[in-house]
C-alpha cells in the first residue's frame, strides 16, 4: 500500500511538473508568435502594395497622366478589385505622387516610413473629424459632441474635445499619460482657443499621435509636430 501511495504522489507532482513546463511553454511562445504574425503581416502588405504599384504604373504608362488622387484611385479600384482589402490588417491606402508624376500607395498600418505613416494617418483622421463631427451635430439638433467616433484602419478612434491644447509633442510611446493611438481636438472660441483662420465654432485645434510620432494642426498654423520634423 505504501509503495502504491508514493508511485501515486510522483505521478501527480510529475503531472504537475509537466502542466507547468506547458504552460511555460505557452507563455514563451506567445510573444514568438505575434511577432511572427505581425511580421508576416507586414510582407505580405509590402507584396500587396508592390503589386497595386506595379498596377498604377502600367495604368500609367497607358494613359500617360493620372489628374488626381479620386483618379488615381479608380484606375487602383480596376486594377486591384479588393482595394480596402490591400492590406491584409484593413490599413488605409493612400496615394502619393512620386518624383515622375505616378501615384504610389501607401500603408497606414505598415508604411516602413513612420514620420509619413503618422502624417497620413493624421490628415485622413482630420478629415474623419470633420465629416463625423458634422453628422453628430445633425443628429443632436446642433448640440456639440464631447467626442466623435471615427473608424481609421480598422480600428474606431475617439476624437476627444478639449479646451486647451495637449501635452503632445512626439508619440504616446515617449509621452507620459497616453498610450496607443489618441486624437484630441478644439474649437475656435472655446477655452484657450482664439477665433483665427476659422470662424467661431469652427475646429482650431487638433491633435493625431501614435507610438512613434505626433501631428499638430491649427486653422492658423497648419500641420507642425515631431512627425513633420526632419
Amino acid at each position: 500500500m505504501k509503495l502504491r501511495s508514493s508511485r501515486g504522489g510522483v505521478n501527480r507532482v510529475v503531472a504537475i511538473l509537466l502542466t507547468l513546463i506547458a504552460v511555460m511553454l505557452v507563455i514563451i511562445a506567445i510573444p514568438w508568435w505575434e511577432k511572427f504574425s505581425y511580421r508576416s503581416e507586414v510582407i505580405a502588405c509590402e507584396q500587396a502594395m508592390k503589386s497595386a504599384e506595379d498596377g498604377l504604373i502600367i495604368e500609367y504608362l497607358s494613359r500617360f497622366k493620372e489628374d488626381s488622387v479620386n483618379a488615381a484611385m479608380k484606375t487602383l479600384d480596376q486594377v486591384m478589385v479588393a482595394r480596402p482589402n490591400i492590406c491584409p490588417a484593413a490599413g488605409e491606402v493612400y496615394l502619393i505622387k512620386n518624383s515622375n508624376g505616378i501615384f504610389e500607395p501607401h500603408c497606414g498600418l505598415h508604411d516602413p516610413d513612420a514620420k509619413l505613416r503618422t502624417r497620413l494617418n493624421a490628415s485622413r483622421a482630420l478629415e474623419l473629424l470633420r465629416e463625423g463631427r458634422r453628422r453628430a451635430r445633425r443628429d443632436n439638433g446642433g448640440k456639440e459632441p464631447d467626442a466623435v467616433q471615427i473608424h481609421l484602419n480598422c480600428q474606431s478612434l475617439s476624437c476627444e474635445r478639449v479646451q486647451k491644447a495637449q501635452r503632445l509633442r512626439r508619440g504616446t510611446a515617449t509621452t507620459d499619460n497616453f498610450e496607443g493611438v489618441v486624437a484630441f481636438y478644439g474649437l475656435a472660441g472655446e477655452g484657450d482657443f482664439p477665433v483665427e483662420g476659422v470662424a467661431a465654432g469652427d475646429i482650431f485645434y487638433f491633435v493625431y499621435a501614435d507610438e512613434d510620432h505626433c501631428a499638430i494642426w491649427r486653422a492658423n498654423d497648419g500641420w507642425t509636430g515631431d512627425a513633420y520634423q526632419t
